[in-house]
């Protein structure tokens, strides 16, 4: 043959083939593992990009290096002469005055301007920072001052003229002193104010800006010489509710495309061996016609090459499309222009699709190699020998290592392909063991009963193959569906209508009944929580150098106050996961505080490697305080609630003074209560968080509506998978239903047994999928989506039901018509 010849005539093969079921199953199997592979990389890379550069904005840098202390200039200046932006920012709580008007605000005074991000000014400036002795201010400074431009502004010992109003900027800091109302001063005047004396509670912050190899080299060395106190932080490295949802929407996102990714495989696999199975006859066709070997190898090889270049070109424009629906989705959240994918993304799903299908697609193709003319008058296939299985295990490597460089987790892909081994195994030799015992059982109590023990004890082998596929395809499924209807409830329970938007701080202890009566007038009924600011300074009686370990001295928690309190009852919003909570103790006589005991949250008793008994000494205001620990317990940090590591029983801190929190819920028409809050005690400190609220729902509804079209996309799939194996199967039946025909059973009977099968295979699978669905779903929730697991008992139920309905349902669709004539026809040509 002539080099064209081998092309055009796999493209007429190509064409002709349309007609036949597997290759058809085939197309739209490689076409959906293309076009999800694609989309799944294309969506994650532009939206982590975009999100990475809003995040740096937000910090106004790449990377930041913050401490309590001042920090070595030097870094600043190395950081300079290696091309990296940097500037510092010195950041401090205290009380502006104006017209014996006072607010707790908090300054940040800057050396030059953001390296990322920028402030936005009312009105606009060309000027990145204030001139000396002028200010900027947030516009609730402005309201509870009663401040306009040109005003003066005593920050300390200094007048400052008010030039502009903050309508956004850039690091904000963390904690509660990052919702005071914020002041913007030059860094030069700063010492001139005198806020820097003995007591001054100050953060000195570094900011860096370059590229991500001059950033990571930095981190590096920053890293190695960090000191007591010091701090690395960027935008991979900060916590949060957004960032929470964000990455359980990319948890899901990455799980939903593993479940397609591996049913469109099974799809590709099992249409492979049906085609390859039908393309015997015409392979020993050619032989008879002068076609080698190697030719016969070189036409199949290029038919899928044709197919597979079909598909990727119709992946990729598909990949394009949803691209654009699934940004449109998110555009009210992304900050606009979305950064572009690069191009060996949009080339990473074709190229998973040639590596799927030619892993999976040569081994069968050698067996058309051994095909001969014989096979004409014959209905033979080539042996599996252990020499074409050798193929298997080459494809089977290539394919692990595919899915590992796609997920970037081998780990994750080893283990995943060993459990599907294993599993498979037990689920075939389970399915074929029980298809046969419910038959044998069945057999007596109706009329094709027997018929249907024969047909299943000859279809063992059969079984022993397809029921592993079929039940791991419902259980992909499942789960898929499970852990999206779970993320859903988890995120719409974290945000519930009454979600507190309000905050109240720095509540004093001769305010507090006067904002309990103000609140309760507004039937409002807060909980105020005492708040210490207090440092662990020992453990056991030991001071923390001699009780911990290095690494454990560098935790965040022992180089500041931490905010302590004191309750009698569990927050609704912690779990206690060991010990007992215990506040106070009961007797018959009295009901007596119990003093000098502790609940610590479970994360940074880990960290610490504080245990139950363990006695714990903090310094608060000078005065030393000794509990024992008593119970440890997670708190869910993202609930908008009053959140403490640790929480002192009533009775141990009482002779300390100590200023309140609390929160509350307030409509969209409840200013007044803010208003008249800011009013009659303007020493406190009210913060809003509805607009971050708002944002935080709006996203998470977004990235629901994200995962729901990934949801439908694996449905597609997976329904696609399900009809054509069963499609196939049932199209292997036609002889057996004409022998009977011929044997005198009716249509409506051979109909009957098929319907019968399926029954019977789709309620084992359904039942084996519940089982497996149940076992998976237990660590993806924890390790995975970080949700907690639970039992799904609808699940047990609907799955088999719905499984065998499904199966009953195809068979019925699929069933051709067969006349006594077509049944000898049928019996003749097999």
């Amino acid at each position: 043959m002539s080099i064209t010849t081998p092309l055009q005539l796999a493209a007429k093969q190509s064409i002709s083939c349309l007609k036949l079921s597997e290759w058809r199953a085939l197309i739209i199997a490689l076409l959906l593992a293309v076009t999800i592979a694609s989309l799944m990389a294309v969506l994650g890379e532009r939206i982590e990009r975009t999100l990475m550069r809003q995040g740096s904005d937000i910090l106004g840098a790449d990377l930041i290096l913050s401490s309590s202390r001042t920090l070595d200039e030097s870094t600043l200046v190395s950081a300079q002469e290696s091309g990296i932006t940097a500037s510092e920012v010195v950041q401090l709580g205290t009380m502006a005055s104006h017209d014996e008007r006072f607010l707790l605000v908090t300054i940040r005074a800057l050396q030059a301007a953001y390296p990322r991000g920028k402030i936005t000014l009312e009105p606009p400036t060309p000027l990145s920072i204030p001139k000396p002795n002028e200010v900027w201010a947030e516009q609730s400074a402005l309201d509870r001052l009663n401040l306009t431009l040109g005003d003066q502004i005593t920050l300390g010992s200094v007048s400052f003229t008010l030039t502009a109003v903050i309508q956004s900027a850039p690091d904000r800091g963390r904690g509660f002193i990052s919702f005071n109302p914020q002041l913007i001063i030059n860094r030069q005047q700063l010492e001139q104010t005198g806020l820097l004396g003995p007591g001054a509670r100050l953060s000195y912050r570094q900011l860096f800006a370059g590229t991500p190899t001059q950033i990571a080299t930095l981190r590096q060395r920053l890293e190695q010489n960090l000191k007591t106190g010091e701090k690395l932080s960027s935008i991979t490295s900060e916590e949060g509710q957004q960032n929470s949802a964000l990455n359980k929407a990319s948890s899901y996102l990455r799980l939903g495309a593993l479940f397609a990714l591996l049913i469109s495989a099974m799809t590709i696999f099992l249409s492979l061996r049906r085609f390859t199975q039908s393309q015997y006859k015409r392979a020993a066709l050619l032989k008879t016609l002068g076609v080698s070997d190697q030719q016969i190898l070189q036409l199949y090889i290029i038919q899928l090459c044709l197919a597979w270049l079909l598909c990727s070109v119709a992946g990729v424009i598909l990949t394009w499309l949803l691209e654009s629906a699934g940004l449109t989705l998110l555009q009210g959240v992304l900050p606009q222009p979305v950064p572009a994918a690069s191009i060996f993304t949009y080339l990473s799903g074709p190229l998973l699709g040639i590596t799927i299908l030619l892993c999976l697609g040569l081994p069968s193709l050698f067996k058309l190699q051994n095909s001969n003319p014989l096979q004409l008058i014959q209905d033979q296939t080539a042996p599996l020998t252990w020499g074409n299985k050798l193929p298997y295990a080459a494809a089977m490597l290539i394919l692990v290592g595919a899915t590992a460089w796609y997920l970037n987790n081998l780990l994750l892909t080893i283990s995943l392909t060993l459990c599907l081994l294993v599993v498979g195994g037990l689920l075939g030799s389970l399915g074929a063991y029980l298809s046969k015992v419910i038959s044998q059982k069945f057999a007596p109590h109706h009329p094709l009963g027997n018929l249907l023990f024969s047909r299943v004890q000859q279809q063992q082998r059969w079984y022993k193959l397809q029921i592993p596929v079929i039940c791991l395809l419902f259980s992909l499924l499942s789960i898929n569906l499970i852990a999206l209807n779970d993320l859903l409830s988890r995120w719409q329970a974290q945000l519930p209508e009454e979600t507190p938007n309000h905050f109240v701080i720095n509540i004093q202890e001769w305010e507090k009944e006067g904002v309990q009566t103000l609140l309760h007038s507004h039937q409002i009924d807060p909980q105020l929580w005492p708040i210490y600011r207090g440092r662990l300074n020992a453990i056991n009686h030991q001071p923390l150098s001699e009780a911990l370990t290095q690494k454990q001295q560098d935790h965040p928690s022992l180089n500041r106050e931490l905010n302590l309190t004191t309750t009698i009852q569990l927050p609704a919003h912690n779990t206690l996961v060991a010990g007992q909570w215990r506040a106070s103790k009961q007797t018959e006589k009295t009901d007596t505080p119990l003093t000098g005991q502790v609940s610590i949250e479970e994360k940074i008793a880990s960290e610490l490697g504080l245990t139950l008994g363990d006695i714990v000494t903090f310094n608060i205001g000078g005065i030393e305080r000794s509990a024992e620990v008593n119970s440890i317990r997670s708190v869910q940090w993202d609930s908008f609630q009053p959140n403490f590591y640790f929480i002192f029983a009533p009775g141990l801190l009482e002779d300390i003074s100590a200023s309140y929190l609390t929160s509350f819920h307030l409509g969209d028409n409840s200013a007044d209560i803010s208003r008249q809050l800011i009013e009659q005690f303007p020493t406190l400190t009210l913060i809003d968080v509805r607009q971050i609220l708002e944002q935080l729902q709006h996203l998470l509804t977004r990235l629901s509506m994200l995962s729901s079209l990934l949801m439908l996309l694996t449905t597609s799939a997976g329904l696609i998978l399900l009809y054509v194996t069963l499609t196939q199967e049932l199209e292997q039946r036609r002889y057996e239903n004409a022998l009977l025909q011929t044997l005198g059973a009716s249509q409506q009977q051979c109909k009957q047994l098929d319907r019968m099968e399926m029954g019977l295979i789709g309620m084992i699978s359904g039942f084996m999928a519940v089982i497996i669905s149940e076992l998976s779903l237990w660590p993806i929730h924890q390790q995975l989506l970080k949700l907690d697991p639970v039992v799904h008992p609808y699940l047990w139920i609907s799955l088999p039901i719905l499984s065998c309905g499904l199966f009953m349902l195809i068979s019925k669709l699929s069933h051709r018509q067969q006349s006594l004539a077509s049944s000898y026809r049928t019996l003749i040509s097999h």
